[in-house]
């Protein structure tokens, strides 16, 4: 990673979280989706995978490739609704401490717009 670029250091951090949320809650060991589903068009893959697949093999592995490479940022990433919906048999605390980190990215990515915004 280029640490040149302290806004993706951060979102690495956050992503790590992520990580170790969905460890805990059994939610990390899933089966990699075929490449045809990780074509799907539809929003979080939904026709093709279920949203723990989605948020292992499309979101983190998308924003690691963008890390990797200093490549500009999304500017929002709000996917808590859609993860309140997808683990509501989950328990209570572990889905509280997975909505809370991904909260944490869309607020930081959207930090980044706003630090964008004032050099203007």
């Amino acid at each position: 990673m280029n640490t040149a670029y302290p806004m993706h250091s951060q979102l690495a951090d956050l992503l790590i979280d992520v990580e170790i949320t969905l460890r805990e809650g059994g939610l990390w060991e899933c089966e990699q989706p075929s490449e045809q589903a990780m074509q799907s068009n539809v929003p979080f893959c939904v026709d093709t995978m279920s949203f723990a697949q989605w948020l292992r093999y499309i979101m983190i592995e998308k924003f690691k490739v963008l890390i990797e490479h200093g490549a500009p940022l999304p500017t929002q990433c709000y996917v808590s609704p859609m993860a309140v919906e997808a683990f509501k048999e989950v328990d209570h605390t572990m889905l509280n401490r997975l909505i809370q980190r991904l909260d944490k990215i869309d607020q930081h990515l959207s930090q980044q717009t706003l630090l964008d915004d004032s050099a203007l």
